[in-house]
This record gives C-alpha cells, structure tokens and sequence, in this order.
C-alpha cells in the first residue's frame, strides 16, 4: 500500500482536503507577538466599531488566556510549549463576512485569526469570550491533526475497498475523505462549543445570551455544511451552562475534555 497511500496523500493535498483549516485565500499572515501588536496594526482612528471591538478583543483575550494556558498545559503536559502559545492576529480583509478560526500559518505554527468584520460584528465581552475560547479550545483539542487523520483514514479504507472491488481508486478515495470530512467537522465544533463554553465560565464570562450570536451570523452553504444546526448548538450551550453552574453550587466541576 505505500504506492497507495502517497499517490492519496497528494491527491488529498491539491484537493485542500489534508490541511483542514480554513486559510486566508493561501496566505499565512506570521502571527504577533501580542495581541497588542495586531491591534495596533489597524488603522481605527476612523472606525468607531473597529476601534471599540479592538480594545473588547484585548481586554478579553487578557483574561482567558491564563484559562485557556492552564487547561492546554493540563492536557499537553509532555508537549512543547509550542502548543499552548496562543497567537492571535486581526486580519485586514475588508469585504468579508465576519469570521474567525484556527488554522496554521506557513511555519506550521497554530494561529487564531479574527477579521476586521468579525471584531466589529461581536458586541460583547461575553461574545468575544465565546468565540475566543471555541478557537483556543480547537488548537488544545489538535482538531487540524485529527482532522487530517480522520480524512486520510476514510480516504484510504474507501481505497482499500474500491481496489478490492475493481472500482476506481481515487474517485473512491475523494469521496470516502469527503464523508469523513463531514462527519468530523460538526463533531469537532461540537467539542469546541462544549470545552470553549467551560473555559468562558472559568475566566467569568456568561454565554447564555453570547451564544445567540449565531442567529445574526450570515448564513452560508459552507457554514451550513460545516457546522450543526445553530439551534441545537444554542440549546446545547446553555444546558451546558446550566449543568456547569448546578455543579458549582455543589463543589463539584464539569471536566474539560481534550
């Protein structure tokens, strides 16, 4: 199979199919050494939102980061520090629907990016807390490295089949990464509503209301695809909420799970 499985591994590459995350039209933008620094890269003296939601961005991003530091560590003793460096940087990519995610820029290293429109779009603490932490909670969970595992794997097993079956080879490997692309992805953003809701609430914030900001999200055939339904994923949160501030009240802590 190693004939096999290279001639996939390309093929998956050219496909965007292995490096799951989301990048910005190709470019890798080298993340800043401080949320300070992204933020001072963009030119607010005209854009009131932009200039509010940039100072919410730093204020919150100072209070989750040792929350999100800790739990990483927790999870990633024996790794590099490498690991839980958080990098964050404000994208310039006017025109765009509000967006954020975490990806990898061109050394390989995990990066969380906002756009501009996504820093103006969020209202509240609360809000940037919410999306802040899902991000965060994506890089501790390695989602991109799983995802890149769950795709080569269902890619090779349809492969696998197809060959036995005289089929061909590489439609069949398309589509069995296709499908597994699907299954994980919904997955994942349910593990990262679950961990990030836990963080938010550790560093003080409140996402009960947070969470109803993917109703005003701009609806997308991607989106749609990608990510469960918004009100399962609203419901699922607050109940989450609910179930963390039950256990408080009794001593007791709802695990993170990474």
């Amino acid at each position: 199979m190693p004939r096999l499985f290279h001639t996939l591994l390309a093929g998956l590459s050219l496909s965007g199919l292995v490096f799951l995350a989301a990048c910005t039209d190709g470019e890798h933008p080298a993340p800043p050494r401080s949320t300070t620094q992204a933020a001072s890269s963009v030119p607010v003296q005209r854009n009131v939102l932009l200039s509010e939601g940039l100072i919410r961005f730093a204020r919150v991003h100072k209070r989750l980061l040792p929350v999100a530091k800790r739990a990483c560590q927790n999870a990633h003793p024996e790794q590099e520090a490498a690991r839980c460096a958080f990098q964050f940087v404000v994208a310039l990519d006017r025109g765009n629907p509000p967006d954020a995610k975490f990806t990898r820029d061109g050394s390989g290293r995990p990066v969380i990016i906002f756009n501009h429109a996504m820093v103006k779009f969020l209202k509240t603490d609360d809000e940037f807390a919410l999306v802040m932490a899902h991000e965060m909670s994506h890089q501790i969970a390695r989602h991109i490295t799983r995802g890149q595992e769950e795709v080569l794997r269902g890619a090779m097993n349809s492969a696998k089949t197809a060959k036995a079956e005289g089929r061909d080879v590489n439609q069949a490997a398309r589509s069995g990464a296709q499908q597994a692309l699907a299954s994980y992805t919904k997955q994942f953003e349910f593990e990262a509503d679950r961990n990030g809701t836990i963080l938010m609430m550790e560093a003080g914030y409140t996402p009960d209301d947070a969470i109803t900001l993917l109703n005003r999200l701009p609806k997308s055939s991607e989106r749609t695809s990608r990510h469960p339904a918004d009100p399962e994923r609203i419901d699922r949160v607050r109940r989450l909420a609910q179930q963390i501030r039950a256990s408080r009240s009794t001593g007791r802590k709802v695990p993170l799970l990474f």
